[in-house]
């Protein structure tokens, strides 16, 4: 009987210990992980107020080494990959974003328009269909998967979501992006004046895509001369920095 006092006792004691063990663990590491994340916000400001992009990306990835949870960081990140066209990044960054807030629609967007112009048209449809599950008024993200649409091929769905986005669209150049994307798509099927009426109407509602015109081939040498030199050096920024569509802003 005693012998087993003394092993129940041993028993309850190495418990003890165990329990006391991993008390002091987390009261050291509290303090380091308090630390860090002080730490990665200090680098997150650096990466604000830095007026070059390879700075920003440099502290906002030490900012992610201290605190992998540091959601803006991902986001923002993520933007000045969008801008570098480096889309494998830009679909890391946001799958992060994502998973630390799932609710956020236009955090799907983007990760939406990575898949977009990585080719991968079907995770592009799908993510954007999510964002538009979480937000139904987020029309960019419909705009955008029309494109999705239109470059894997269905070319009705494309039409559709191009035209939802124009009856629904407030903000020009989201409805203008709309315009021009059934306008590619009547194009490609042929029908060639619906899609200048498309084209004329994307003009009329930004008439910042009176240029794009020229990289989509709609253009006449009478047109093209018609522009005057400001068209041409306009033209040649264009041609030059391949403008494409861009995320939109938290206000479209």
């Amino acid at each position: 009987m005693s012998v087993f006092l003394h092993f129940h006792t041993l028993t309850i004691g190495c418990r003890f210990m165990k329990r006391l063990f991993i008390c002091l663990l987390a009261l050291l590491w509290l303090p380091t992980s308090a630390a860090h994340a002080k730490d990665a916000k200090v680098y997150f400001d650096l990466a604000s107020k830095s007026s070059t992009a390879r700075k920003k990306i440099e502290y906002f990835s030490k900012a992610l080494e201290l605190d992998p949870n540091l959601a803006s960081a991902y986001a923002k990140r993520g933007m000045l990959y969008y801008f570098q066209e480096k889309y494998k990044e830009v679909v890391e960054d946001f799958e992060n974003f994502t998973r630390l807030q799932p609710d956020n629609a236009e955090g799907y967007r983007m990760l939406g328009m990575g898949y977009l112009y990585m080719g991968t048209y079907d995770a592009a449809i799908a993510t954007f269909s999510h964002a538009l599950k979480i937000d139904p008024n987020l029309i960019s993200a419909l705009c955008y998967r029309a494109e999705a649409y239109r470059r894997s091929g269905q070319n009705e769905k494309a039409i559709g979501d191009s035209t939802e986005a124009i009856h629904l669209a407030r903000e020009p150049r989201i409805l203008a992006d709309a315009y021009i994307t059934r306008a590619k798509v009547y194009r490609e099927l042929g029908l060639q004046d619906k899609a200048f009426a498309d084209i004329r109407a994307a003009l009329l509602k930004d008439p910042r895509t009176y240029f794009y015109r020229y990289v989509s081939s709609y253009a006449s040498l009478e047109e093209m001369r018609g522009a005057g030199l400001i068209g041409i050096i306009v033209l040649a920024f264009v041609l030059v920095f391949k403008l494409r569509f861009k995320p939109p802003k938290k206000d479209e």
